[in-house]
């Protein structure tokens, strides 16, 4: 028989410990286990075990956090105020800050808080809420003293090195309920129901959580006043699980200042737009959260470094002068026609720079025409000379007297002596049949084109398709869309004749100069009333009888912008989260990440294998570009349970072992544990900004969730169940036992009215009696305030005099963060000493001291 007098003794977990470490007592199943192993030992697995374990929770909070950010991304098409349509983000981001975000930050701890109810049958257990408490601390005190001095000095350019907040609306609501959410604990736990969670205290808890939300959602909207309300809002780029496209490649190109030169050198170019573009995007908190646990454990990184801010890049954008021609060969066009009946066809092969000699191979492929019967198969080599930058190559066109669609055959580019193919890498080449009057329409590549303002004329081809004899037309005219006649162009209406053998026509349009700094208008040209040959000809048939008309005041480059927007959707590639497929997240799973364009250090690669194990389990939740992100998201949060599980029951033997209780070993080692990624994906926030909402505003809005969520959630839980079933004799075991005069226990079978005599519980958190404080008969919910109660007045102490910094900074140093060296180090110093003050405060009560 054990003798936990004698020797060690701990409280088993849910499913700690396993290994034999510890030994039941076969006598009583329900007492502590008695130590086996050496405690020093013990006391070595276990901390490594639990630092282990953080890692881990971490890296699957992280993809819970990629399923989040694929599910806030989505958007819808929206009617802008011009009447155009826009893309907006369908979850506004306050909303989206404050719940799944929120949710995702501080998984781990609300998952501890609730697994841990539910593990002790919905009796009081103080890990998960001191937890949260030393957490809110945590953040509060100590990332926001890392972000006050984290900040780069003002360089006379870009960076200003302070960051002042510019929501104060937002910040209000979140500060005030980061501080209310742990006032109210105190309401509730040592005033107006000392040691008891009633019902309604319970839902109201929960309650707080969307009230919170929805008055930051208001303040965001400005229905308080304090500016104009916010309309919809469009982004330049959509950073995850969305491409660019070309009219945003654009808009950076106009806003670096070095307008849109088609000579510029699209990869180059490329690369410093898309560094540009996610600077100014501000990455996300999912993904600030994330690049730092990878940084922790050696996996790819989702943000590049020292990203800054998007002037930064400005300077740096490299004009055409600075950069080295690429040699390059391609055709002339990308496609062709000819006639059956014509012969021939030439098609123009170009390179560039037409420097040196160079040697270039071709050849022909049938597509729907055939070699040898609709065409000559051809194939050999270009030769050019120093300086000559054109070559023709001649295909023969064979003649029949059958009626047959338009065939189709390319022409291929290929082993360049030098350089590279470019985009016309080949050529398509139409045979059109002339023993057919035809069909008239719009090619799909004429169907949609780009105007410049200054253009004057815009050339309009309409096609002659499946024949050419004889005569057919139709009439055609323009349609007012955004653009208006008159103003942005000059009305085009009349009749078009395809003669015998035409297969192309031209319809001129004049533009207007209306010297716009920035033109995007749009509208159409249509064909109608289609005249000739009767039944012969199929009229317009399935072609395209509109073409679209964009207006732009700056579009010379568009081959640039098209290719430029590939590119970056190709860079954009390199940091994107989440996978598309399984494989793809194992293949990450085994791969050693670094920083961008850095070599994996000796850390990255100790860092990857030790945590290892969890990202190759981790990698069979499905991946996150399924169902939109819910798919991700309930099977993350399933596997963020089960590993917060692990965590409570090693924390608590941690203690045990290290003889600290549950109270002091949360606020310290477990909060700490959770809060280590939210540190620096804030300080990330903090310079990456140029304001210090993000920063600030993730810390009071985690603050003000975890309690109303992470309390809230399993507190209403418990609250519902013992107002439901009323007390058991395990709970009068605990709170105290009601004995009837002759000696016998009360039981909820007898009257209420019989007198009765209170037995002290086994409660040892100083609730032994707190069941004679409720009407006898009564259950609920009973959560003894013991030192969480202290440790919570403490905190909202230490959070106001956190708060008076700020404000003092914010009239005194011209912002929250940064300023100053001077004054920042000795903000940032009395935060940390506020931290130290809790600390030490909270563990004097822990241990009976005070």
């Amino acid at each position: 028989m054990s003798d936990c007098n004698a020797t060690l003794c701990c409280a088993p977990g849910m499913w700690l410990p396993v290994a034999g470490e510890f030994k039941e007592n076969p006598y009583d199943p329900e007492a502590d286990y008695e130590i086996v192993w050496p405690r020093g030992l013990l006391m070595i697995l276990y901390l490594v075990g639990m630092l282990w374990s953080f890692m881990g929770v971490g890296i699957i909070a992280d993809v819970f956090m990629e399923a989040i950010e694929m599910v806030t991304a989505a958007t819808k098409s929206v009617k802008g105020p011009d009447g155009k349509d826009m893309e907006v983000k369908v979850w506004n981001e306050t909303i989206a800050n404050l719940t799944l975000m929120a949710l995702g930050s501080s998984a781990p701890e609300i998952m501890l808080s609730v697994f841990g109810i539910m593990g002790t049958e919905y009796y009081a257990e103080e890990l998960g809420p001191s937890t949260i408490v030393g957490s809110a601390a945590f953040n509060l005190l100590m990332i926001i003293a890392y972000c006050i001095i984290g900040i780069p000095e003002a360089d006379g350019d870009s960076e200003t090195g302070i960051r002042r907040i510019s929501e104060m609306s937002v910040y209000g609501v979140t500060a005030f309920f980061s501080v209310f959410a742990y006032l109210w604990l105190i309401i509730i736990l040592m005033l107006v129901s000392p040691n008891v969670v009633s019902l309604f205290e319970g839902i109201m808890t929960f309650l707080f959580f969307p009230i919170v939300v929805g008055l930051a959602f208001a303040a965001d909207k400005k229905l308080f006043g304090g500016g104009e309300k916010v309309g919809l809002e469009t982004h330049i780029i959509g950073f995850q699980g969305h491409e660019f496209r070309a009219y945003e490649a654009a808009a950076l190109l106009k806003t670096s200042g070095k307008g849109i030169d088609p000579n510029m050198n699209a990869t180059e170019t490329a690369a410093y737009l898309t560094k540009m573009a996610m600077a100014q995007a501000k990455p996300s908190r999912a993904q600030l959260r994330i690049n730092a646990m990878r940084q922790l454990t050696g996996g790819k990184r989702v943000v590049p470094k020292d990203v800054g801010k998007a002037s930064d890049y400005v300077k740096e954008l490299p004009t055409v002068t600075e950069l080295e021609e690429k040699p390059e060969v391609n055709f002339a066009s990308g496609e062709y026609s000819v006639l059956e009946s014509g012969g021939m066809v030439t098609v123009t092969v170009c390179r560039v720079p037409c420097k040196g000699t160079f040697n270039v191979k071709y050849h022909t492929e049938g597509v729907t025409a055939t070699a040898g019967e609709d065409f000559e198969a051809v194939a050999g080599t270009l030769n050019f000379a120093d300086g000559e930058d054109e070559k023709q190559i001649s295909v023969k066109i064979k003649d029949d007297d059958e009626v047959e669609n338009d065939e189709t055959f390319i022409v291929k580019l290929s082993e360049p002596s030098f350089g590279v193919i470019g985009p016309f890498g080949e050529t398509t080449v139409t045979i059109i049949d002339d023993d057919e009057p035809g069909e008239i329409g719009i090619k799909d590549k004429d169907a949609s084109v780009v105007a410049l303002e200054k253009a004057g004329t815009l050339n309009i081809l309409i096609s002659r398709f499946n024949g050419s004899a004889g005569e057919i037309g139709c009439k055609y005219s323009t349609v007012d869309g955004s653009a208006k006649a008159g103003t942005d162009y000059i009305e085009a209406k009349g009749e078009i004749t395809f003669k015998a053998g035409e297969i192309t026509k031209i319809i001129h349009v004049g533009i207007i100069d209306t010297n716009a700094y920035e033109k995007s208008a749009d509208f159409e040209l249509k064909l109608s009333d289609f005249d000739g040959h009767g039944d012969r000809s199929k009229g317009f048939s399935d072609h395209n009888t509109a073409c679209k008309i964009h207006i732009t005041h700056d579009a010379a480059a568009q081959k640039l912008v098209d290719d430029v927007t590939k590119m970056m959707n190709a860079n954009l590639e390199e940091y994107q989260l989440g996978h598309a497929s399984y494989a793809d997240q194992f293949k990450e799973a085994f791969e050693v990440g670094c920083e961008d364009g850095e070599t994996p250090t000796g850390a990255d690669y100790a860092m990857h294998y030790i945590t290892l194990p969890f990202k190759v389990i981790y990698a069979i939740v499905p991946p996150p570009s399924w169902g939109g992100g819910w798919v991700c998201f309930f099977a993350a949060l399933a596997m963020v349970g089960v590993t917060t599980i692990v965590i409570g029951d090693i924390a608590s033997l941690f203690g045990c072992v290290f003889g600290l209780d549950k109270g002091t070993t949360a606020i310290t080692f477990v909060a700490l544990g959770t809060s280590l990624p939210d540190t620096f994906a804030s300080k990330s926030a903090a310079v990456g900004d140029d304001t210090a909402d993000a920063a600030i505003g993730n810390v009071t809005g985690s603050n003000a969730v975890n309690v109303f969520l992470g309390l809230g959630l399993p507190w209403m839980m418990a609250a519902i169940k013992w107002s439901g079933s009323g007390p058991d004799d395990t709970w009068y075991g605990l709170y105290g036992r009601p004995i009837l005069d002759d000696g016998t226990p009360w039981t909820t079978s007898m009257s209420k009215d019989l007198p009765v005599t209170w037995e002290p519980g086994t409660d040892k958190q100083g609730c032994e009696l707190c069941a004679k404080e409720l009407p006898l008969g009564d259950g609920a919910f009973v959560m003894p305030q013991g030192a969480l109660g202290f440790s919570v007045a403490v905190f909202c102490s230490c959070a106001m005099g956190c708060f008076a910094i700020l404000g003092y900074r914010r009239a005194n140093c011209g912002g929250e963060l940064g300023g100053p060296k001077g004054p920042a180090k000795v903000h940032a110093t009395m935060c940390v000493l506020l931290w130290f003050t809790y600390i030490g405060l909270s563990i004097l009560k822990n241990t009976g001291t005070i």
